[in-house]
């Protein structure tokens, strides 16, 4: 109630004092160059003077109310709009006075009167009061949107002063008009931005064109540096706004100018695409043309016509479009005809086997005669030894110990065995069950299997090579493991592959060729690299000796792998090779 009390003796007060002035006319040119002199003054709680020659401006420190102000000049935002307004009578702006607060700028209309914002004009003020009526804000507007960015003048506080900004109000501030206002002028403001138009039209005006050039009326401006904005003061009327900007195209828009009105006539120019071809001769210009197109069997490729080699069927030998190379043979082997690679067997001085180049045939040794690694055919000297073994290759030389019944198997220690044989793999994790050569399991790349069949560290000093024997197959098919096969480094030793055609390898750490070869199949290699303490996966892929011809009903001769090797010990893998492909032979003829 004391609160009330107290508004109401200053409003009686303010009443009393403006009784005793009347306010003169004023101009809104007159009321924007008062403003424009207080610019750069410093903020004076409860003051409002300033000089008109820009001196002596004060300075301010601290938080408002309780700010301290040093120096003669200087004025708070009410103070600022009573001097401006020159209510509620004429003042010199060197004299300090304080006639109104920004509550009565809000609720009391004796010199003023409320107005709509969205029409609030040049020379016109927006004020705020808080909800608690304990302090507010006012401003002298200049020109933009009401409702967006405007161009003010304001004491916006201690750290700022008297200034004339760009900003935007809340919606809580109202506009308001001084009454006495001179008759308007009789021209009007046009004016506005150029921005580049991206398609969106005034939507989007974020990037401007500083430096364009625009037209009305027979008046004509560059629009400034910082905001590309332009503006003209014309007649009354409805005028052609035209712009242009160097890479842009010109453009031009219709506005209406009023009286003592301001009108916002933005206007967006489109960027001009100049077709950039330098150093292409085909692909987009850039602009939606084209630099060139390219010859058949050519296409574009950032900006020049590359050659497209076409190496369809083709595994070697230069492609016919651009001779270009569709790849290399293996060593010892040629390109031929057709662009496909064909082994050259090497048979120079060897007798029998097969020719180390492409394990071809290069002859057969006579009864009595075996063929030994070296391709020439000697004296048999290799005793079988089957001592203990019914079935299977002898562990010496890889000659035949007999074979199974009808519904039995060879398990690896020779034995014959059920079909249906239980594996015993109770006491194993990995290699062989004893009882019926099942695959108990595999081994982690890191461990390798002992022969108790249980998996422990590798050595520091070794690396493990591990992997599958597997068919040739073609390239979308999956080629069927190959149990049984030998697997060998060169000098580090041979291995069998289990049943399901895996194995592994214990070699030093390093590189090595591991060789695989099997009963009717051609032998393979494959480079490997083995890390000390660890494994590498290494798997070889083997190419059949026999396949069935196209629409023959002719029956392929099938040979289960085999390997004379036991323990780690045996033939080297070449002469396995050669005794395997004279058993093929030997069979080939009993059956025919």
């Amino acid at each position: 109630m004391r609160g009330v009390q107290v508004l109401f003796l200053i409003g009686f007060l303010v009443s009393a004092r403006e009784s005793l002035g009347s306010t003169q006319t004023m101009s809104r040119d007159e009321i924007i160059d008062l403003a424009r002199s207080a610019v750069g003054y410093s903020y004076w709680w409860g003051g409002g003077c300033w000089r008109t020659d820009g001196c002596q401006h004060g300075s301010c420190s601290g938080s408002c109310p309780n700010c301290t102000h040093t120096g003669s000049y200087g004025a708070d935002c009410s103070g600022l709009a009573a001097k401006v307004w020159q209510v509620p009578s004429p003042s010199p702006v060197t004299t300090n006075s304080h006639p109104y607060s920004t509550y009565h700028f809000r609720y009391s209309f004796t010199h003023w009167s409320q107005i709509q914002r969205e029409s609030a004009q040049r020379g016109d003020c927006l004020v705020y009061r808080n909800s608690a009526n304990t302090g507010g804000h006012i401003v002298v507007y200049e020109s933009g949107d009401p409702w967006g960015s405007m161009w003010l003048y304001e004491a916006r506080g201690c750290s700022y002063g008297i200034v004339h900004n760009l900003r935007s109000l809340s919606s809580s501030y109202i506009a308001i008009r001084r009454d006495a206002l001179a008759s308007g002028p009789a021209s009007g403001k046009l004016q506005g931005v150029v921005f580049v138009d991206r398609g969106q039209g005034t939507a989007d005006m974020s990037e401007r064109i500083p430096g364009a050039v625009v037209s009305a009326g027979g008046q004509s401006a560059s629009t400034r540096a910082d905001d590309a904005y332009w503006s003209f003061d014309l007649a009354p009327g409805d005028y052609d706004l035209h712009a242009s900007a160097t890479g842009y195209s010109a453009a031009s828009r219709s506005c209406a100018v009023s009286a003592g009105g301001e009108t916002w006539c933005s206007i967006g120019l489109a960027p001009v695409c100049v077709p950039d071809c330098s150093g292409r001769s085909c692909g987009p210009d850039g602009c939606g043309g084209s630099c060139g197109s390219c010859a058949a069997g050519h296409a574009c490729e950032a900006g020049q016509c590359r050659c497209v080699p076409d190496c369809t069927g083709l595994a070697c030998g230069p492609d016919p479009i651009c001779g270009s190379s569709c790849g290399d043979c293996p060593a010892a082997w040629a390109c031929g005809e057709g662009g496909v690679c064909a082994c050259v067997p090497e048979c120079g001085g060897r007798q029998c086997g097969p020719d180390p180049a492409c394990g071809m045939p290069c002859g057969e040794c006579g009864p009595g005669l075996v063929c030994q690694s070296s391709g020439l055919c000697s004296p048999v000297s290799c005793e079988p030894d089957c001592a203990g073994r019914q079935c299977g290759p002898d562990p010496r030389c890889g000659a035949s110990c007999g074979g199974c019944a009808e519904g039995q198997t060879c398990n690896p220690q020779g034995e014959c065995v059920a079909f249906d044989c239980v594996p015993d793999c109770s006491s194993r994790e990995c290699g062989l069950d004893p009882r019926c050569g099942a695959i108990c399991g595999h081994c982690d790349p890191d461990r390798f299997c002992d022969l108790d069949g249980s998996c422990q560290p590798i050595d520091p000093d070794r690396a493990k090579l591990y992997g599958w024997v597997v068919e040739l197959a073609e390239p979308a098919e999956r080629g069927r493991r190959i149990g049984g096969a030998c697997v060998c480094a060169q000098g580090q030793g041979i291995v069998q592959t289990d049943v399901s055609g895996y194995f592994e390898l214990l070699v030093l750490p390093g590189e090595h060729v591991l060789s695989a070869a099997a009963q009717g199949y051609l032998p393979g290699s494959l480079e490997c690299s083995g890390a000390a303490g660890t494994g590498a996966e290494c798997s070889v892929s083997l190419e059949p000796l026999l396949r069935r011809a196209a629409g023959s009903d002719e029956q392929e001769l099938v040979i289960q792998g085999g390997c004379s090797a036991a323990g780690g010990q045996g033939l080297d893998l070449l002469a396995a090779l050669g005794l395997w492909l004279l058993l093929v032979h030997r069979r080939r003829r009993r059956a025919a």
